[in-house]
């Protein structure tokens, strides 16, 4: 099932339908006498909300392209209408036939209604983007982090080829360290980007140097490189302290 035709969608197109119909069932199964102002608040108002909704399931299948559906928030607002039009029906049962409230009365039932459905979705819509939102930026830092480890492991893994793995022998541990504990870093952000950016910082710095050290003609330098490259890491996994003890000071 593609993302136009998900479940919600023919949730509500079925959702629809039984309301069209229960309406034009309302409709004949009321005597002539009996239909009232509040009735017709009621019938109206269902007939409105079912044209608004079946318009925009229109423009959702012909809009939508590549199987991505078009404006999603249209698709919620519908669906209230849809909601709205099941607390109306079950409304008109009620207070036309059964209690008999007065127009104003009856108004202000509906308009009670559509408060509760409206600050309720409305309450549910936010939470539902604040947690996506958050959902994406968890998966944005862990991709982030995986990008990290990813790096660090193919320097380690060049190291541990090159003709001079006994010389870099430490430096290979350190690495695979700092892969480690990258790895099982907790992927939230705390507030800024800081701590983040200096962790991205000291990998490339250190992978830099690290490809650099293996291309060094003599051995005086390449025993120099591997001194800056051990401070390098000491810097990283120091980086990498400072930005985990932000995100645990940040829950």
């Amino acid at each position: 099932m593609n993302r136009v035709f998900t479940k919600g969608f023919i949730l509500l197109a079925v959702l629809l339908v039984v309301l069209a119909g229960l309406s034009a069932v309302m409709l004949l199964l009321t005597p002539e006498e009996a239909r009232t102002g509040n009735f017709w608040i009621s019938f109206w108002t269902i007939i409105f909300a079912v044209v608004l909704a079946f318009l925009y399931m229109l423009f959702h299948v012909f809009a939508g392209r590549e199987g991505t559906a078009p404006l999603p928030l249209l698709l919620g607002l519908s669906v209230t209408f849809a909601l709205y039009c099941a607390f109306v029906l079950g409304n008109v049962a009620v207070s036309h036939y059964l209690l008999g409230l007065s127009r104003n009365a009856y108004l202000a039932t509906h308009i009670l209604g559509f408060l509760v459905l409206a600050g309720g979705g409305g309450a549910l819509t936010i939470l539902s983007l604040s947690t996506k939102e958050a959902d994406t930026a968890v998966s944005v830092k862990r991709s982030r982090l995986f990008v990290l480890t990813t790096r660090i492991g193919s320097v380690a893994e060049e190291l541990n080829l090159c003709p001079y793995r006994e010389m870099a022998s430490g430096i290979i541990v350190g690495l695979k360290d700092l892969k480690e504990a990258i790895r099982f870093s907790d992927p939230m952000s705390a507030g800024g980007e800081d701590g983040e950016e200096k962790v991205v910082l000291a990998v490339g710095a250190l992978e830099d140097k690290c490809r650099r050290f293996m291309s060094l003609p003599s051995g005086g330098e390449r025993e120099k490189a591997v001194q800056e490259i051990e401070n390098l890491i000491e810097r990283a996994f120091a980086a990498l302290k400072a930005r985990n003890e932000e995100v645990l000071h940040g829950k």
